[in-house]
C-alpha cells in the first residue's frame, strides 16, 4: 500500500540516492533538482493505491529524474492518473506511486511522442504483486 504523502523520509532518501547514482548534471535553479536521466525504468497503471501484478509493468524511456518525480516518453497520451513505478537496477528494486501531472506532445523528426511528467506520491511494497504472480 502507498504510504501517506510527505511522511516517509527514508523513501525520499532512497530516491535521492538513485538519482545521484544515475545522473551527473542538472539545473540548479529547480526547487528539487531534476536531472537528465535517460534510462529505462518500468511502470504500470496503479488502481486503488495497490501494487499491480509484476507482469503488468512496461518499460519506458525516462527523460529526467529527481527526488520529487520523473518524466518519460510514450507513444500515445496516457489516460492513467496514478502509476506504479519500478526504480533501481535488479536485484535492488523499489516501487513507488506517481501521479501524472502533465502530458505534452513533442516531435522528434517525423515522430510524435508524448512527454509524461509525474510526481512521486508514495511507496509501494512488492509483496502484494509477488503473491498475485505466484497465485
Amino acid at each position: 500500500m502507498a504510504t501517506p504523502n510527505g511522511v516517509d523520509a527514508a523513501f525520499y532518501k532512497q530516491v535521492h540516492r538513485l538519482v545521484s547514482k544515475r545522473v551527473q548534471t542538472g539545473d540548479a535553479n529547480r526547487e528539487k533538482q531534476r536531472r537528465g536521466a535517460r534510462c529505462v525504468q518500468r511502470i504500470a497503471v496503479c488502481l486503488d493505491g495497490r501494487m499491480p501484478e509484476l507482469v503488468a509493468f512496461q518499460e519506458v524511456e525516462c527523460q529526467d529524474l529527481s527526488a520529487g518525480g520523473f518524466s518519460y516518453l510514450w507513444t500515445e497520451p496516457t489516460q492513467a492518473e496514478t502509476l506504479a513505478v519500478e526504480l533501481g537496477v535488479a536485484p535492488v528494486l523499489f516501487y513507488v506511486t506517481a501521479r501524472v501531472v502533465h502530458v505534452s506532445e513533442i516531435r522528434l523528426g517525423a515522430d510524435v511522442r508524448f512527454l509524461v511528467r509525474c510526481r512521486f506520491i508514495g511507496r509501494l511494497t512488492p509483496e502484494e504483486a509477488l503473491a498475485k504472480d505466484e497465485g
